[in-house]
């Protein structure tokens, strides 16, 4: 798995307004990585409504990126899973600019926006 890919895995367990149960994610991690970790790094992709109204700008939207998995990317879940355990498959790839758009947001809430 490689950053830009859309999995998709199981969130179970999760605690507090994590997202639990099964849903597609975005990989945010290069494949070096995540072959030398055993872990990746993921953004959860949520279809619902009221995710939307929590995220508080946080969402990046597929809706029009000419991608089969709908819904918004919720960059403000971003964590690490390990994906063999998760039974996360490899769905599709995105649009280099909305891995781009997701990469930009995680850059600029932890202070390492240029």
């Amino acid at each position: 798995m490689d950053a830009g890919d859309i999995v998709h895995l199981d969130f179970t367990p999760s605690a507090g307004h994590e997202m639990r149960g099964p849903h597609y994610a975005l990989v945010i991690s290069r494949r070096a990585f995540n072959q030398a970790s055993g872990i990746v790094w993921v953004c959860p992709i949520s279809q619902g409504e009221a995710a939307a109204q929590r995220a508080g700008g946080f969402l990046v939207t597929l809706m029009g990126a000419g991608t089969q998995t709908l819904g918004s990317i919720q960059v403000h879940l971003l964590r690490g899973v390990d994906t063999r355990a998760r039974g996360a498959r490899r769905v599709e790839k995105v649009p280099p600019h909305i891995l781009n758009e997701v990469l930009d947001i995680i850059a600029t809430a932890t202070g390492m926006a240029t």
